[in-house]
């Protein structure tokens, strides 16, 4: 009993140690952003979603495949065994990294989409293994089974063999229609940062192209008391309304 008593302490300091090693790392605060999200309200959203109210930002390096989660907060303020079992692995990252304003919203219900894609593929993970396991083992009883042994106990073999093919099989098939859904979610993951990676670019752009012009130009100059004008000098000058629904319907005759 003394020895059963102290096991919750050994197992959260040797969970603690493990999050600090190389394979994880603190990428900080999630900052993916962009200037275009300047004066938009952040929307309420529940604290175990929103990513801005992460106690710690954990990701997985990128070799392992996670580009895009962090780890969710179950896996920090939960003491019960299936997070601090499995969440050394895969299955904890679920808090989609975006925190811009206009898709945060978004990426929360990605994030819980995530999360119970996660729960569900660790069990799927799981049977997958010992069905596989059970396959290697009837294979191994039928493929060393005597010359001399029955014709009963053959079949019975081939037969335990087939079950868990099919088994295996079935499995193998739930396992890929997770992955698909988890590809999804971060194939828009991709999209939404690739949007905000050009507007960022351009803000970039602009910031080096305002700074050119005002080492070139004094600041007593006249050209930044001008209105800057968007039509091109040599550009036709507009079609009044009249003009407009003439060329309509000659255009529909």
């Amino acid at each position: 009993m003394p020895s059963h008593a102290q096991s919750p302490q050994g197992g959260s300091s040797s969970m603690s140690r493990s999050m600090s090693s190389g394979t994880l790392k603190n990428v900080g605060q999630a900052t993916i952003t962009s200037p275009m999200a300047n004066g938009v309200d952040f929307p309420p959203l529940p604290k175990y979603l929103n990513v801005m109210k992460l106690t710690k930002n954990r990701k997985l390096t990128q070799s392992s495949g996670n580009l895009h989660g962090y780890m969710g907060e179950d896996y920090n303020q939960l003491n019960w065994p299936l997070p601090k079992m499995f969440g050394k692995e895969k299955y904890g990252y679920s808090m989609i990294d975006i925190d811009d304003p206009r898709y945060i919203k978004e990426c929360a219900l990605m994030s819980q989409k995530l999360i119970r894609l996660h729960y569900d593929q660790q069990i799927i993970d799981n049977r997958w293994r010992n069905t596989y396991k059970a396959l290697l083992d009837a294979e191994h009883r039928l493929a060393t089974l005597s010359e001399n042994a029955p014709t009963k106990t053959r079949d019975l073999g081939k037969k335990e063999v087939d079950g868990c093919l099919k088994s295996l099989l079935e499995l193998q098939n739930q396992k890929d229609m997770y992955e698909q859904e988890i590809k999804t979610v971060y194939e828009r993951c991709d999209a939404i940062k690739a949007t905000i990676k050009k507007e960022n670019d351009l803000e970039e752009l602009r910031n080096d192209m305002e700074a050119s012009t005002r080492q070139k130009i004094s600041q007593e100059s006249p050209f930044w008391k001008a209105k800057f004008n968007i039509r091109s000098v040599n550009a036709p000058p507009p079609l009044t309304r009249s003009c407009a629904s003439s060329a309509s319907r000659l255009t529909r005759d």
